[in-house]
Parts: C-alpha cells; sequence; structure tokens
C-alpha cells in the first residue's frame, strides 16, 4: 500500500476543485502553521492530525476523515495577518493509476460517511480565482464547485427539453415508401437506422462531468459520489422509444425504419460460453467451413461427430442459395422481377426453403460458472431461425388502422401479415421468410403467451423431415410444437410495440412475454411514455392555446424543488420499459440500479443533489428519439388548437336534482360532525366520494334521483334539530345550510312534474302545438303533474315513436294517434318490468341502476342498433368502392345512386303530411343545457366539419345518441360495447364517408391511438381531470394529415359547480407546471369545494340557446316547371390520404405505371 506521502505528490492526477476557507483561527492551534514539507502546489500538505483547532461546524474534522482514507488530497495556506486559514481540495479518482484497486475496495464503515461528507463538502467548495492564490475573495457573488442556481426541472419540463434528433436526414427516396417524408422525419428515421445498425458502447449515462479550477474533467455518479478520470461506456441499445409528439407520423417513421432496413438479416443471439454462427440447411448438409464444424459438434454433444457418408463439395448453386439467405443485404430478392427469374431456374422455391437458423445451447444451471458452464449436460441445443422480419403489437383498435396506413404509405415490396385473432400462426419457417412484417393486436400476442413452454425446443436433431429426391432443400414442416408459439423459435430483427407504455408493468402476461422473446433491436412507440410525460404545446402557434403571462414567464424560483410522489411512480414505469424491454444496460443486470442510482436520489427530501436531474436527462437522451417541438414547428404547422370551456347554467328541472345532493352532502357533513367514518370525506370512503362525484357530475348532463326523499327530509330536519339541541356540534353557518337544505328538498319533492320526471330515465323534451288528447295518450305523467306542467315534456324515443306513427300513417286522426300511444305506452311498461327484473338482485348506484335498466330496454325494445350497423355496412363498402375505381385508374365515374324518388311522390307526401292534426308540433329545448349546447354546435357547423364528442358516461353518450336521432344527425359511436371487426368498421366508415358527421367515442376507449383527421370539432361532455387522456383525446383530431386551419376543442362545464373550479384549478396547474394530484378529489381545492355545499338558484333564460324545430318534416313540393334533379351522390372523402383513411393517396401528376397494393396475408 502506498503511504500518504506518496499520495499527496501525485497532485497532478486528482481533480483540483477549489477552496474552503476557515475564520477566527486560535493562536493555540498547531496544526496550520505555514511549517513542514511542501506539496507540488507549493502549499502545504494537510496535517496528519488537527489539533487545537476549534471547529464547531464540523468540516475539518470531515476533511481530515477524507484526507485520511484517500477520498481527497488538501493543501493549505495560513493567513496570519486575518486570522484564515485556506484549504485547497483536490478529488481522488477512484481509478488512479496505480492504486492496485485500493480505492474501489474501502469497507461500508468508510464508504458510507465518506461519500456522505464529500457530498457535503462539494457544496461548500469555492472556484473564485482569489482565493485559490489565498486572498480574499474579491467578489460578492460567490462561485461554488457545485451548486448554482437548483435545477428545478420537472419530468415533463424534461421530456419537452430532451435535444432534437442530430443525425444527418436520410437522403433519397426510401424503396418501397410511396409518401414523402418531412426532414424531422427522416431525422428520426436516420437515428433509429444508425442505433440499430451501429449501435457500438455509448458515455455512461450515469455519470455526469465535474469541471476543475484549471479546466480537467472528471466523472462523477452522483448517487453513489464516485469519481473517475476515464468516463466509462457501456453496451448501446440497439432500438429505443420513438416517443414524437402524437400527430407527428410515428406509424410512417416506423414503417420507414422497416424498408430502409428491409434485406438486412437478424444476428444470432450472443452467447457468453458459446460461439454461434449463421446456417441453413445447405450449409449444414455440404459445408465444411470451421463454423458449420463448430456447429455440427453441438449437436453432437460429448460424442464425436459422425462423418456423413454422403457430404460433397458444394456446387456454385448451392452456394450462391447459401448466400443469398445468411447475407441478402443488397440482392433484390423483394423485385418481383428478380424472383420471376429464379422461378424460371427452379431456384426459388429452394431459396424460400433454405431458411437461415442457428443453433442455441440449453443455458447452464444457475450458479455454473468457468469449465462446468461450458461442458454441463444438457438436451441439445434449439434450433432459432433467422429473419430480416418485424414483429409490430398493436392495441386491438388499432390493427385495422396499421392495416391501413401501410396501405396508404408503402407499395407491394412490403409483406405483411395481418394476424387474424382466431387463426393459427404460420410455422416459423414460414414466418421467419415469407413476411417482412407480422402485424398482430395485443390481445392475439397475449393468447400467443400462453405458450411459452421453450424448455421443449432443447433437441439433438435439427429437422426430421424426410429428404425428397431430386429436391435441392426441402423446406422444414416438423418445427411446431403444441405448447411453444412459433414467435419464440425466431430470432427476431425487430419487435415493435405500438402505445409501448403497456410494457412498464413487468408482471403481464404481456411483458413477461415480450422478454422471453429473441429480438435484435426493441422499440416502444409512444405519444405518452407515462402517465405525466406528454406534450401539450404542438401547434401552439396563436395565442389560443394554453396562454401564459408574461410576468409569469419571468418569475425564477429560487428555492429547491422537492419530487412530487406522482412523479416516482412514472418513474418506475420509465425503469421498467428501460430494464424489461429494452433491456438497457446496467439496468437490464440489475433491475433495481435504476430506482437506486436515477430515481431515489431525486426524491430526498431536501430535494436533488446537484447532477441527480442530469443522470435522469442523460439516461432518457440515450434512449428516447423525439424532436422539440420548435423545430417540428420550422417545418410542419398543425392547425391551430382552440380550447375554450363553455359555462353553461342548468335548466331549472335539473337544478332540482343537483339541490338535492347537495343537501345530501349537507346533511352528512353536520350528522356525521365532520370527522367519524361516516363522513363521504373520511379517508376510507373514497370509494363513495367517487361515486358521489361521478353521480354529480352525471347530474350536470341528465341524471334523475332515485331513493326516498320523505327520509331525506326526515334526516335533514333531524339533523336541524340536534343542531339547535347542541347534540351535534357544527360549524358558524351549520345551522343555515341545514335550512336550505331543507327548502330545496321540500321544492322538489313538492314540484310534482320533477317528480314525474324521476321515474324515467330519458332527457325530456319541452314540446309546443301538441294536441292535448296526444300529449295525454303518449306521456307517462299523472294527470296533475300534466297540468303543473306549463308546456308539454316528452322524451326522445317518445318523439320518435310519434314522428314514424304519423309518417307511416298521415291522414290518422287525434283519436287514433292517441290509441297508438296508449298501446306504445303498456309496451313500454312491459319492458320496463323486464327489465327491472333482470336487476332487482344486483346493488349497484343510482346512475349504473339507471343505465343497467335504460340498456336492458333498448336490448329488449329495439332493433335500431344492428339497422345502423347495416347501413354503416353499405355506406363504407360504397365509400371504398368508390375510392378502389380511383386507386386502381379507372375513369368510369361512381355508381349512381341507389335509388332515386320519384317528384310525385314527394309531392304526395307532403300534401299528406301537412293534413295531419301534429303538422304544427314544434320541438323546443331539452332538459339538458349540455345537450342543447351540443345540438346547436353540430347543427350549426355540423355541414362543414365533422365531430367527435366524448364523455366518459356511456349513458351521456346514449342521450346525445337519442337527440340526433330524433334531429336526424347521421352519427357513429365507439364504445366497448363493439366488438374489435365492428370497432375498425366504424373508423374507416366514419374516416372515409361523407355520410356520418359525429363519432361519439367512451374517453376510455377512443381516446387512445386513432387517427380522426377528419373530423375538426371536439367536445368533452365534461372536464377531464387527468391531462394526457385530454391531450391524448384532442391529438385524434390535432395532428399531421389535419385539413382544417383550427382545431376546436370545447370542454362543457356548469358554472358555480365544482366542474368550474375543476377546470379553472387543472388549467392554473397546468400553466403552472405545478403537480396535478391523480384525482380531482385528491386535489385539496377541489376537494374543499366539495366538502362545502352550496346551493344554485334558478338560473335566468339569457345566454341559453332555443330550439324551434319541427317535429315532422314537410318538405316543399318542386317546381312543376323544373326539371327534377339528380339527387346528389354522397362521396367518401375527397382525399382520402388527408383523412388517414384506409387508402393510398394517388399523387396528381402525369400518368405513371401502376403500383400494386401491399401484399396482406391474412
Amino acid at each position: 500500500m502506498t503511504n500518504t506521502a506518496t499520495v499527496f505528490t501525485r497532485l497532478k492526477e486528482f481533480l483540483p476543485t477549489g477552496v474552503v476557507t476557515f475564520g477566527a483561527i486560535d493562536s493555540a492551534c498547531t496544526s496550520f502553521t505555514n511549517e513542514g514539507p511542501l506539496a507540488d502546489d507549493e502549499w502545504r500538505l494537510f496535517p496528519r492530525a488537527v489539533v487545537g483547532f476549534r471547529d464547531d461546524s464540523g468540516d475539518l474534522e470531515k476533511i481530515a476523515f477524507l484526507v485520511r482514507h484517500r477520498f481527497i488530497a488538501a493543501t493549505y495556506y495560513m493567513d496570519a495577518s486575518n486570522a484564515r486559514l485556506f484549504l485547497r481540495i483536490y478529488v481522488i479518482p477512484w481509478d488512479l493509476p496505480g492504486s492496485r484497486g485500493e480505492l474501489r475496495s474501502r469497507d461500508d464503515a468508510v464508504l458510507k460517511p465518506g461519500c456522505k461528507y464529500l457530498r457535503q463538502l462539494f457544496l461548500k467548495i469555492r472556484t473564485e480565482r482569489s482565493l485559490w492564490e489565498g486572498s480574499l475573495a474579491s467578489s460578492s457573488n460567490p462561485a461554488y464547485f457545485l451548486g448554482g442556481e437548483p435545477d428545478n426541472r420537472t419530468l415533463l419540463d424534461i421530456y419537452n427539453s430532451l435535444p432534437s434528433p442530430s443525425a444527418q436526414p436520410i437522403q433519397g427516396d426510401i424503396p418501397g415508401l410511396r409518401s414523402r417524408l418531412y426532414d424531422y422525419q427522416r431525422r428520426s428515421v436516420a437515428t433509429m437506422v444508425a442505433r440499430e445498425t451501429n449501435p457500438g458502447s455509448i458515455e455512461h449515462p450515469l455519470y455526469v462531468p465535474i469541471q476543475g479550477i484549471d479546466g480537467k474533467v472528471f466523472h462523477m455518479q452522483p448517487a453513489t459520489m464516485e469519481i473517475l478520470s476515464e468516463l466509462p461506456r457501456v453496451s448501446a441499445v440497439p432500438g429505443g422509444i420513438l416517443c414524437e409528439e402524437l400527430g407527428t407520423g410515428k406509424t410512417i417513421m416506423i414503417l420507414s425504419l422497416v424498408l430502409a432496413t428491409l434485406d438486412q438479416l437478424a444476428s444470432p443471439e450472443e452467447g457468453i460460453y458459446e460461439a454461434r454462427h449463421p446456417l441453413t440447411p445447405l450449409a449444414l448438409k455440404l459445408f465444411d467451413t470451421s463454423a458449420v464444424i463448430s456447429e455440427r459438434a453441438k449437436l453432437a454433444g460429448r460424442r464425436k461427430p459422425k462423418t456423413d457418408p454422403d457430404r460433397r463439395f458444394p456446387s456454385l448453386v448451392e452456394i450462391m442459395i447459401h448466400k443469398c439467405r445468411v447475407s441478402p443485404e443488397g440482392i433484390p430478392l423483394h423485385d418481383s422481377e428478380v424472383q420471376e427469374m429464379l422461378e424460371q431456374q427452379h431456384l426459388w422455391k429452394a431459396i424460400r426453403a433454405n431458411v437461415p437458423f442457428y443453433l442455441h445451447s440449453q443455458p447452464a444451471p444457475e450458479g455454473a460458472v468457468g469449465r462446468r458452464a461450458r461442458t454441463h449436460s444438457s438436451n441439445g441445443p434449439k434450433v432459432m431461425f433467422l429473419t430480416s422480419a418485424t414483429l409490430i403489437i398493436v392495441p386491438d383498435n388499432l390493427r385495422r388502422q396499421w392495416a391501413n396506413e401501410i396501405l396508404k404509405h408503402c407499395t407491394d415490396v412490403l409483406r405483411v401479415l395481418l394476424v387474424d385473432d382466431k387463426r393459427e400462426l404460420p410455422d416459423a419457417p414460414v414466418l421467419a421468410t415469407d413476411f417482412d412484417i407480422i402485424l398482430m393486436s395485443h390481445s392475439r400476442f397475449c393468447h400467443e403467451s400462453k405458450k411459452r413452454n421453450v424448455e421443449s425446443l432443447y433437441s439433438w436433431t435439427v429437422c426430421e423431415c424426410k429428404p425428397k429426391p431430386n429436391v435441392l432443400v426441402r423446406r422444414c414442416k416438423c418445427s411446431r410444437r403444441k405448447d411453444v408459439s412459433p414467435l419464440l423459435q425466431i430470432r427476431w430483427k425487430r419487435l415493435v410495440v405500438d402505445e409501448g407504455h403497456n410494457t412498464a408493468e413487468k408482471q403481464t402476461d404481456y411483458a413477461i412475454f415480450t422478454k422471453l422473446l429473441s429480438v435484435e433491436r426493441r422499440w416502444i412507440v409512444t405519444g405518452t411514455p407515462t402517465t405525466n410525460l406528454l406534450g401539450l404545446n404542438f401547434g401552439s402557434g396563436n395565442e389560443l392555446l394554453y396562454p401564459e403571462d408574461d410576468d409569469d414567464a419571468e418569475k425564477v424560483t429560487e428555492k429547491q424543488r422537492i419530487w412530487p410522489t406522482e412523479e416516482r411512480e412514472d418513474l418506475r414505469k420509465l425503469g421498467n420499459m428501460l430494464a424489461d424491454f429494452l433491456l438497457m444496460m446496467p439496468f437490464a443486470y440489475d433491475s433495481k440500479s435504476f430506482k437506486t442510482l436515477v430515481a431515489d436520489p431525486l426524491f430526498k427530501p431536501s430535494g436533488p443533489y446537484p447532477g441527480d436531474v442530469d443522470v435522469l436527462v442523460q439516461v432518457m437522451s440515450t434512449v428516447m428519439v423525439r424532436h422539440r417541438i420548435e423545430d417540428v414547428e420550422s417545418e410542419v404547422r398543425l392547425a391551430l388548437l382552440d380550447n375554450q370551456i363553455a359555462l353553461l347554467d342548468m335548466d331549472p328541472l335539473a337544478v332540482k336534482t343537483y339541490n338535492i345532493m347537495q343537501a345530501v352532502i349537507a346533511v352528512n357533513a353536520v350528522d356525521s360532525e365532520r370527522e367519524h367514518q361516516d363522513y363521504l370525506f373520511h379517508p376510507r370512503n373514497s370509494a363513495h366520494l367517487q361515486e358521489l362525484v361521478s353521480n354529480i357530475s352525471h347530474t350536470m348532463f341528465w341524471h334523475v334521483s332515485d331513493g326516498d326523499h320523505e327520509e331525506r327530509l326526515s334526516n335533514a330536519q333531524s339533523a336541524l334539530q340536534h343542531l339547535e339541541s347542541g347534540k351535534r356540534k357544527g360549524l358558524p353557518g351549520d345551522l343555515e345550510l341545514i335550512k336550505q337544505a331543507i327548502i330545496h328538498i321540500q321544492a322538489a319533492k313538492e314540484d310534482p312534474v320533477w317528480v314525474s320526471i324521476q321515474s324515467q330515465y330519458h332527457v325530456f323534451y319541452r314540446v309546443e302545438n301538441m294536441r292535448a288528447p296526444v300529449y295525454d295518450a303518449w306521456c307517462t305523467f299523472p294527470e296533475y303533474a300534466r297540468k303543473a306542467s306549463p308546456v308539454a315534456l316528452l322524451p326522445a324515443h317518445v318523439l320518435l315513436e310519434i314522428r314514424q306513427a304519423v309518417v307511416r300513417h298521415p291522414l290518422s286522426s287525434i283519436a287514433k294517434i292517441a290509441e297508438i300511444g296508449k298501446s306504445f305506452n303498456e309496451l313500454e311498461k312491459a319492458y320496463r318490468d323486464v327489465a327491472r327484473f333482470h336487476e332487482q338482485r344486483k346493488t349497484k348506484s343510482s346512475r349504473d341502476r339507471h343505465a343497467s335498466e335504460s340498456k336492458n330496454l333498448e336490448l329488449a325494445k329495439r332493433a335500431s342498433a344492428k339497422e345502423k350497423m347495416e347501413e354503416m355496412q353499405r355506406e363504407m363498402e360504397a365509400a371504398l368502392a368508390r375510392f378502389t375505381a380511383k386507386f386502381h385508374g379507372e375513369d368510369g365515374d361512381s355508381p349512381p345512386p341507389v335509388s332515386q324518388d320519384d317528384p310525385s311522390q314527394h309531392m304526395v307526401a307532403s300534401s299528406l303530411l301537412r293534413l295531419s292534426p301534429l303538422k304544427d308540433v314544434r320541438i323546443r329545448n331539452s332538459l339538458s343545457t349540455k345537450l342543447d349546447y351540443i345540438l346547436n354546435e353540430v347543427l350549426t357547423y355540423g355541414h362543414d366539419e365533422k365531430f367527435l364528442i366524448f364523455s366518459q358516461s356511456p349513458s351521456v353518450l346514449s342521450f346525445v345518441a337519442e337527440a340526433f336521432d330524433l334531429f336526424k344527425i347521421k352519427y357513429l359511436s365507439f364504445s366497448g360495447q363493439h366488438s374489435r371487426e365492428e370497432r375498425q368498421s366504424i373508423i374507416t366508415t366514419f374516416e372515409t364517408s361523407d355520410l356520418y358527421r359525429v363519432l361519439l367515442l367512451e374517453l376510455k376507449h377512443g381516446a387512445r391511438g386513432l387517427n380522426l383527421v377528419s373530423a375538426s370539432r371536439v367536445i368533452f361532455c365534461e372536464p377531464v381531470w387527468k391531462a394526457d387522456v385530454e391531450s391524448q383525446a384532442i391529438k385524434r383530431v390535432h395532428r399531421i394529415g389535419q385539413t382544417r386551419p383550427i382545431v376546436h376543442v370545447t370542454t362543457l362545464a356548469i358554472r358555480s359547480t365544482f366542474e368550474e373550479v375543476m377546470v379553472t384549478r387543472s388549467k392554473a396547474l397546468r400553466e403552472n407546471k405545478q403537480e396535478v394530484a391523480k384525482a380531482a378529489t385528491d386535489d385539496r381545492t377541489v376537494r374543499d369545494f366539495l366538502a362545502h355545499p352550496t346551493f344554485l338558484p334558478v338560473p335566468a333564460d339569457e345566454g341559453r340557446v332555443n330550439f324551434n324545430h319541427p317535429l315532422l318534416d314537410i318538405p316543399p313540393p318542386p317546381s312543376p316547371a323544373s326539371k327534377p334533379a339528380a339527387a346528389p351522390e354522397v362521396h367518401a372523402a375527397e382525399t382520402p390520404g388527408s383523412s388517414g383513411g384506409a387508402y393510398v393517396e394517388i399523387p396528381s401528376g402525369p400518368p405513371r405505371k401502376k403500383q400494386k397494393r401491399v401484399a396482406f396475408a391474412d
């Protein structure tokens, strides 16, 4: 071991960091006397022991510890005139040459306190030159070795400020790619190609540079305080996370990557104790190269390999066939003319059958090393087929969209297998040879994960197929195993997981199976890698999108930011992606290392240490491919985003329902004294609170209040008595609160119209000019309620039945129409009884109970859903037929309309309807102001623009659907109730047809992945608390391919309720880049508002949308003098490429050779 004096003679190999000073030196101190040996820097060596020095801070004692155990070296200068001690601090690198590993093998009793002291010392070292020279600092602004301004970047800040790819854009046309790439897309593709083909090693991302006072740079790992003079390197990941901004064309980037590397074959997986060489059946049979001989030895095991008497020297043709399969780059085997030529020479089948593979020996037992690991007995090696194909896993609802994008962007050079959910996969040799892309849904992939008995693949036999005479190479047909998926028998060139945030959960079958696959290159494709990693600024080219206050932008927070627990969950997911899916080193070697070296240091109680945030930035930059917003917007400008909040007042009858719920909260608060477990806002009642908030939110669209109103009134009166008697301790305003609750419960209970509405789960509409006998027959209200209502009230489905009855029999008398109404109500009652019978044994929330009743009722009585699907299918087929004709270059006109009414029939129909006693009936406002707003928007803009309408509640969407049926608005619905095939057809139809103007989507099913750029208006029926969910939903339309100059987004909220508080609070948190709680009820501001109920007054009618729509459509008769005009044809998307439709956009220009479609195998 070297002594201390020797260490101090090597100061030039250390890092000079700066100076630490101590004042008020006592004359009794004998340790620092400016006497003793000089160091290389002409100052005195730090003494072996410090005697007589008074240091209340303990810093000098810690420095002595660090010097003694060789973390640092120090020299001193004593300024006697100013009674000040100057210490120069030099950091000793752990990889110091000649240290013989001593600095890397310290005991924990030394290492732990040493790293702690070193971390504290670095924050106190100053780097002013005057101090280094032994003079007092001349600057009033001290400069520190580490520190300065705190790094207060959030995880979202880091994500959105990652450096854009710096690779030169890929040049020229990519063979097989039909579409033209933007330059930023070319840079991303070039970056991905470089990461795949030249992985090599990279600078270790866990080390950050630290610079000495002389400019020398060492490298520090902040979590462990390990300091090295040479930056270590680690193996690069041949893949990463493609997390470009939502809507910037990630799909076409992946397709470009596939096409740019189409002929590259996967290499055998590297082995620790064995070399693995690519083989083919011909090579194994005929070749005698050293690589082939070593592979044959694996099949012999410990036995001596037998010599095949039939082995001969391979012919030139056989060598060529082998070469084509193991080194296919540059050989145009995808060219149809080359294939035709090879078929004429009877070589194409032999080339396809000569599938390349390698032998993978069974892994050594755990704990076996050295000779034991190399010579352990096994069941023989397994055969792994090599492929140039890419396996792409996509969410179920995006499978058809991916297929459409391939058709749109790629020519027929690409061979695609669209895996059917019900069919078995082809054998492994077929999968490895006949396709370039295997496209699978998430659920189909999970189904394959059940077959993973990899142990059964190990065998001493490569192939048991008997050779055929006069056949050069026979394709293997014995590879299939019942308990092993063919996916596990292939060494894949590339695995792509779309919406790959699913890979963050490592205990699922999905994640386990992806890790079992043998894959050379792995890519995650997602716009939001974790919940809070999302971009909200793309397309922010105008003041409409998320405006910022200039004053706020200039504010600088000096206090160190404390990282919230929500970001820890994001980092956990990110760590799982890196370690378990991408297999990034060093995290793949030690799955806990991301947590201990990257995540945990950020969550110290005092905040991150200098360098901790930089480590995270470096790790993310290493694997993520993402352009900054400004770099994308310099090339392509998205539509401006007009994001607005529409604050509405509730209908007077709906206000009574809302106030009933507020009264329930008030009574609960008083009865429980806001302390006990009976209190709704008690921590143990989170589930009940969520249900209550959901019901309140539903009320603000439309809701009925079930339960015993007498009991509610009694409970409120009892609470009032308890307060007045002092039996319950309340807040100062509780007495008035309960009195108001009683008033509102009584007001609702005594309103016969409100009470009658509560028995039916439908939105009612005000109706004018309805004849009294007809209204009495069709309305289910009691007579006293009908008389109490100033206007007729009927639900949408009843108005639809009345309309259909009159249209079928336009000359029906009032008595006849009333008779039909009575029969309809009897049938309705029977259906309702059936629905209640199915629900009587279930206990659900009121909203779910009403939704279930409504659902069962609809299933029992209506066939319209089936009719709509049939209508949609006809429209989709017509639209696709028209476009297919264009696609193939056919010049013929589109097919004529299916039918065209005779003008005389219009005249007869209009004449008869004009004679109906209900010809003057008008539909006015509904009892839902949100529904009225939606109807007004669609009726105003729907002729020119398409809409997406999102809601968290299926019941809300059913109310909207009923309204659209009533107002004859064509729409489609996308929900979890549809099968996968139906969902794919719905999306394709909406994008390619002009008939359907609105798509209704459940938020949880329709917010991610879909490309719906034919729409340009989005309405949220209620506020969305989670920013990533809202952003994903908006990006269905606000993306590349959107042709409208402005995308309008409107969130509906009720004024003076928690919805207004929720949208205001959420917007403020996002604009100020503050952390957003996981749920709205977890946010203190929203929770406090809910916990202090307020009653709404009856709103005025000012500003409310007013409807005046005829129940019956009575078209004017055509002019007798005019010729009957041909019915206008409803075209599919005029520019299907721009709408993200199903097929390829044909560029304009001079005629060219017709291209085939992409070859899909189902």
